[in-house]
């Protein structure tokens, strides 16, 4: 089961503190109808549809895959925000997803921006795979559209090793059906993908389309069972009304999306945008191996600490540019020299609590390793050491 979690990550002697939603009770489930045409939803949301307007609307696409926190993360989503602001409201911001799951922590960051941008916006995710976290991004969108072998779904929060239950799993059920339902789709749907108990069938009426929900077996179709987290298929999205169409190409998705030629242009900031993270991850990601290698191989004596100097400046490079990557987020652990917790042990406890930036505290301990690592190195000059 692909599962939505926190990370812990050893940190010599400590670990990262896992982050769980605010604790609050769950509501009672409550029924809400499918969501409208997705002319209609970009309508109600007023994100400048517009295909009629005089002024061409602009389309950016911002593709994001990986793991939510180190490929598909706030700060591009945000980043294209302020592209598409300079158009004025109305744009067209389209996210492409492709995507397992991953941070909480980077969840609450994309729920901040997302929030905003569909105010002023109008918010597509086009889904290749969102589960877990991401399937919590798609939600935020009021139109999704899935690729033909698309899924979306299977939502359990994880604090550790453990899945969260009790007041946190109450509280985590309660806001994800919030997201949902500000999306515009159904709160006891979004349940299920977190809580495999739960159950959701559903009722379309063949003459209008219109979708009645159930929260348990007794509509016509059945979404989900008792024995596993709900994940919807593209078929099933789109006859439940969860989804506005299935797409493969970026063709077939304007074309559902009702956009008329001559009515917008595709704008390739969001493309670089996604590009260039994307490939500061994979330089930070060869760094990184590369790194570890030459400190092993780096030896002793004058040479050796010369070169751990350098290995750990290299090391501050990747902190500075690629965050998720020192931070070992997909393995490996947090990226240090060996002696970093016996001369920067008053750090640990900053590093470990959230409280202050990760990357300032990691290069500000990599900087008294280099110094000790010079005065170990002009007294082994001293010394004639080799």
């Amino acid at each position: 089961m692909n599962i939505m979690r926190t990370i812990t990550v050893p940190f010599a002697a400590f670990a990262l503190a896992s982050v769980a939603w605010a604790q609050a009770p769950a509501p009672k489930p409550a029924t809400k109808p499918a969501p409208k045409p997705a002319a209609s939803a970009a309508a109600d949301a007023k994100q400048g549809a517009g295909d009629a307007a005089s002024k061409q609307r602009q389309v950016f696409i911002l593709k994001q895959s990986g793991m939510v926190g180190v490929g598909l993360r706030a700060v591009e989503m945000e980043k294209v925000e302020k592209a598409a602001d300079k158009f004025g409201p109305g744009q067209i911001i389209v996210l492409h997803i492709n995507s397992g799951g991953g941070l909480v922590t980077e969840a609450d960051e994309i729920d901040k921006v997302l929030n905003r941008v569909r105010e002023k916006h109008r918010l597509v995710g086009w889904i290749e795979e969102a589960i877990s976290a991401a399937a919590v991004t798609a939600m935020h969108c009021r139109e999704v559209y899935f690729m033909n072998l698309g899924s979306l779904g299977s939502a359990t929060m994880f604090s550790g090793d453990k899945s969260i239950e009790g007041a946190q799993l109450e509280a985590w059920l309660r806001r994800i059906s919030e997201i949902a339902e500000a999306g515009g789709r159904n709160g006891h749907l979004a349940k299920c993908m977190v809580y495999s108990p739960l159950v959701v069938s559903y009722t379309r009426d063949p003459k209008t389309g219109k979708v009645t929900f159930f929260e348990d077996g007794s509509g016509e179709k059945m979404l989900s069972d008792e024995k596993d987290n709900l994940t919807l298929t593209a078929d099933q999205a789109f006859d439940c009304g969860f989804s506005q169409g299935t797409a493969n190409t970026q063709e077939e998705l304007f074309e559902k999306m009702q956009l008329k030629p001559g009515t917008f242009v595709v704008n390739d900031e969001g493309r670089k945008i996604g590009d260039t993270w994307e490939k500061t991850l994979a330089n930070a990601e060869k760094q990184r191996r590369v790194i570890m290698q030459d400190w092993n191989l780096a030896g002793d004596g004058v040479k050796g600490l010369a070169k751990r100097i350098e290995l750990c400046k290299k090391m501050q490079d990747v902190w500075k540019r690629a965050e998720p990557v020192a931070m070992g987020y997909e393995g490996g652990g947090p990226l240090f020299p060996p002696d970093v917790e016996a001369v920067a042990s008053d750090l640990f406890e900053k590093f470990g609590s959230g409280d202050a930036s990760k990357s300032k505290l990691a290069i500000e301990a990599i900087d008294r390793v280099i110094k000790e690592y010079q005065r170990k190195l002009a007294e082994a000059k001293k010394g004639g050491d080799n």
